[in-house]
């Protein structure tokens, strides 16, 4: 797994004199919301059950343990409304609790009411889809899941059709109009200790949280102004050590934009946008 400092690394936009670089991870196109869960610090877009998520070596742990059954599931997520998308996270079940209902999971279309669990059920060596109200099984296939090993879930979301991957390899479709838009995010159920990594959300009416870099006679770096909780950083150097400096210069406002106007300079200049703590 990348270290906090190298995600951070990969993720940043470089401007450097004459030219400009855009690191591979970085590359995302409109309709993209993503948090690599590099800064160690659980931006405010995300709601839930907050006080069971924290952070270790640049992922995102959550824990849901009782010293007797039931666990609960708990969950942290970003949006509102959202309805056809694909989602993919990497998921770690690093250490049970009660080894009964333990697993990682993806929430999808939580409206309140109903949504759905795309669950790695370490506990019973499953893959599984369940609706959240009543937990009624939409679909289940046997895997041979492990502990302490990071699996990459990802679900494609067009209408009531619902299409699941786990490591690439397909692992079923569901038909399901119960909810068809809702919040999305991440779970753990009966874990001492799930990880969480490389989180993002892409689809055509997703609203997009990266950041964008022009040239002209001037430096122009903007975001969508719907990300009030997030503030523009800067630095000259890049390594594990590097400090970086909050840019003061207040955003304007532009159509549904934020965007900081800067005046070149000489030299390297790395620019990253990092959710404020809440």
């Amino acid at each position: 797994m990348l270290g906090a400092a190298m995600k951070r690394t990969l993720r940043l936009l470089g401007m450097l004199t004459g030219s400009i670089l855009l690191a591979a991870n970085s590359l995302t196109f409109a309709g993209t919301w993503s948090d690599p869960f590099s800064e160690n610090v659980l931006g405010s877009d995300w709601q839930g059950d907050r006080d069971y998520f924290s952070f270790v070596d640049g992922a995102l742990k959550g824990v849901s343990a009782a010293p007797i059954a039931p666990v609960p599931l708990r969950r942290v997520e970003v949006g509102k409304d959202w309805t056809d998308y694909a989602v993919e996270c990497r998921i770690n079940v690093v250490e049970p609790n009660l080894l009964v209902c333990t697993k990682g999971a993806l929430i999808l279309r939580d409206n309140g009411t109903d949504g759905y669990v795309f669950a790695l059920h370490v506990a019973t060596q499953t893959i599984e889809v369940y609706r959240l109200s009543d937990e009624e099984m939409l679909l289940s296939q046997d895997a041979p899941l492990e502990l302490q090993t990071w699996y990459l879930a990802r679900a494609e979301l067009q209408g009531a059709t619902m299409t699941f991957f786990v490591d690439g390899q397909l692992i079923g479709t569901v038909t399901d109009d119960r909810s068809l838009s809702g919040a999305v995010g991440v779970a753990v159920q009966d874990a001492l200790e799930d990880l969480f990594d490389g989180f993002s959300v892409s689809g055509p009416d997703i609203p997009g949280n990266e950041l964008e870099l022009s040239l002209g006679q001037k430096i122009t770096l903007s975001w969508p102004s719907s990300l009030t909780n997030s503030i523009l950083e800067e630095t000259s150097e890049l390594s594990a050590t590097t400090a970086w400096n909050i840019v003061t210069n207040t955003p304007a406002s532009v159509g549904d934009r934020l965007m900081v106007t800067l005046d070149p300079s000489p030299g390297n200049h790395f620019y990253i946008l990092v959710p404020k703590s809440p």
